[in-house]
């Protein structure tokens, strides 16, 4: 396949759903944190700056998030705040992303070592920049524990297929040290040397991955994963499908549906695939047992180390990676629920699992022909992949932000919104730790919910009559259905409903209706509901209302008073 006049187009192609993604990120960021994102950046930050101690700021870099290490975000949170003296979300975002990037370059350099055409390269990005893992990149703290795992366990994987070992031991630690996925580069980098025969790195290998691993585990709890365990012993079936649930993460196309329904196509197309994952295994097993075993007799030569090129190497090493990952994972997840499998937050990994699959076909293939109808099969599914993603996950990406946005209002003006539960200790500790980092000047919450707070502060108007909207009082909350409301991929358009009185004014963010037509890709249907929990109001009478954002204007109006007792 000659493509020596085409390489522009080529690179146009290619550049579409990465230009697609980084506009997602751009777009639909928000300078907020979520969760789990308090441990690692605002409070982690907090703690350095009024650390006067060097020891107490070496201990907060490597002090556990969880189950976690993430040496690799704080100190991009740390770079940050030394360069502008602030703490921003969105540059967290857009920082994880770059590695991301970095993998795709990575990727590229490895793939050119096969002197194929640069065609062949067309179906990789397009499975690595869908829209599917969005919690990933849209969300700080899994941003930068997956994003850079990936990143240095492909960059160590490169290096060290490439000879360079010093540089793969380094980017091995880098991997142990962003979260504790990394920890698998090192069973990784041993299939790699092991099959290439190189002992002596492979000792030296061993031994700092000890080390590594030895000083990452070292005064870390067990994180209650010794239950795991039991469950396992009850319910072996759910690891053994959830290590093909896990791989084939990228074909969870509905969702909405039963995790029975929804699981299924992941099982199968992973399971489909790895039955050509185990005959490449076996091809690369093939001459180490040659050399090993003596049970077969090939010559090899200076330039075929073991028989394996440099890309089989690394090519290797990432699905070691990834089988390792899918083992542990199908070991110690099922217990939350099946459907942690497929959630959102680990499908970089099945991305990463079909781009190696496709790429060790395409290396191994012999006839043009068929290399070229792998081509045509893996670039079909890897467009409809991105393609469904767009229009199934959008939606939920433009929804998610809204949400967000009116929950900082929340949280700066109510004390809680962004992930805790109202007034519980960790709602009030999260309020006290950002009222002190805004009044240190270090954050600062973004200005479009407190805009949005002073329209519906000065709304005076009753809500309007023809609208269907209708107030049901539950025993535990206030539920609103409007059955008219349309969703919007624009960030500034919105549904909320808003309880409000002379002291406080409190958003929530009206969801739409689930859909449950025969359309299996669509999400969502026409219509937004929402039921307001008491336990979320402090006592008093309030005004119920509901407002249409719609770029700066803005509808809606008060559907009557609320009394919380």
């Amino acid at each position: 396949m000659n493509n020596s006049n085409k390489k522009p187009l080529l690179f146009l192609v290619m550049s579409l759903p990465v230009v697609v993604w980084v506009i997602v990120i751009l777009y639909y960021s928000v300078n907020l944190p979520w969760y789990d994102d308090f441990d690692p950046f605002p409070d982690f930050l907090h703690k350095w700056i009024t650390s006067d101690a060097l020891s107490d700021r070496i201990k907060l870099l490597f002090q556990p998030n969880n189950e976690h290490r993430m040496v690799v975000g704080k100190l991009a949170t740390l770079t940050y705040y030394w360069v502008t003296g602030h703490l921003n979300f969105t540059f967290l975002h857009i920082g994880a992303a770059l590695f991301t990037l970095g993998t795709l370059a990575v990727f590229w350099r490895a793939f050119r070592r096969s002197n194929l055409s640069g065609w062949y390269f067309l179906p990789v990005p397009f499975l690595l920049f869908q829209l599917q893992y969005h919690l990933i990149f849209l969300w700080a703290i899994c941003g930068w524990q997956h994003e850079p795992v990936v990143f240095f366990v492909v960059l160590t994987m490169f290096l060290l297929s490439g000879n360079r070992f010093a540089g793969a031991l380094l980017a091995g630690v880098c991997a142990t040290y962003a979260m504790s996925s990394g920890i698998f580069v090192w069973p990784a980098g041993v299939a790699v040397l092991l099959l290439r025969s190189q002992y002596k790195q492979l000792a030296a290998w061993i031994l700092v991955g000890a080390v590594a691993v030895g000083l990452y585990f070292y005064g870390m709890s067990a994180q209650g994963n010794e239950s795991s365990f039991a469950f396992f012993a009850q319910y072996p079936h759910l690891s053994v499908l959830g290590f093909f649930a896990f791989l084939g993460g990228l074909f969870d196309f509905f969702p909405e549906k039963t995790i029975v329904v929804r699981s299924a196509l992941p099982v199968i197309m992973a399971f489909t695939a790895m039955i050509w994952v185990v005959i490449w295994l076996w091809r690369q097993l093939g001459p180490w047992q040659a050399r090993t075993f003596g049970a077969f007799r090939k010559q090899l030569t200076p330039t075929n180390t073991g028989g394996m090129t440099n890309l089989d190497a690394f090519l290797l090493g990432i699905l070691s990676f990834l089988l390792v990952e899918a083992l542990v994972i199908g070991l110690l997840r099922p217990r939350f629920g099946f459907f942690v499998m497929i959630v959102s937050n680990y499908k970089i990994y099945p991305a990463l699992f079909l781009t190696v699959v496709y790429l060790t076909f395409i290396v191994s293939a012999k006839s043009e022909n068929l290399r070229k109808r792998a081509l045509q099969v893996a670039a079909f599914v890897g467009l409809a992949i991105w393609g469904i993603s767009i229009y199934a996950t959008l939606p939920v990406i433009a929804e998610r932000r809204k949400y967000y946005s009116v929950n900082g209002y929340n949280q700066e003006h109510n004390g809680f919104g962004l992930g805790h539960v109202p007034y519980s200790e960790g709602a009030k500790y999260v309020d006290s730790l950002m009222k002190e980092l805004v009044s240190m000047g270090v954050y600062s919450y973004p200005k479009e919910g407190n805009e949005l707070g002073r329209q519906v502060h000065a709304l005076t108007t009753a809500f309007p009559v023809e609208r269907q909207v209708t107030v049901t009082h539950r025993d535990k909350g206030i539920y609103i259905n409007d059955p008219e409301g349309t969703i919007s991929p624009l960030r500034s358009n919105g549904e909320y409903a808003f309880v409000r009185n002379a002291q406080r004014l409190y958003f929530f963010k009206m969801e739409p209706h689930k859909y449950a037509g025969r359309n299996f890709f669509k999400q969502y249907d026409k219509g937004f509901d929402i039921e307001i929990p008491h336990a979320s109001l402090l006592p008093g009478t309030y005004d119920l209302g509901v407002v249409n954002v719609e770029g700066t204007a803005l509808k809606g109006g008060i559907l009557g008073k609320v009394t919380i007792p």
